[in-house]
């Protein structure tokens, strides 16, 4: 995964994790999960969504604003 954290299939009921998500807070990689896992129930970003979201992890905001500054991979390639 080159420009997603995570992705969802829902009929199939599979998630799939961007593996430099290991490269970040502990946090984040729960937010991502939480966030996949709530799109097993919820398809959309709406109400209900957001809803779910509190419910399990009530401070997904911070972990996702967090999680949004960061560069989605760190590419340093000198020896």
């Amino acid at each position: 995964m080159k420009t997603l954290w995570g992705s969802c299939n829902i009929g199939a009921k599979r998630i799939w994790l961007n593996l430099e998500l290991a490269k970040k807070p502990k946090s984040c990689l729960v937010y991502v999960w939480v966030h996949e896992m709530v799109h097993l129930l919820e398809r959309d970003h709406n109400d209900r969504f957001r809803e779910l979201m509190d419910t399990f992890l009530p401070q997904w905001r911070t972990y996702r604003d967090e999680l949004n500054r960061a560069p989605l991979a760190y590419e340093d390639w000198e020896y």
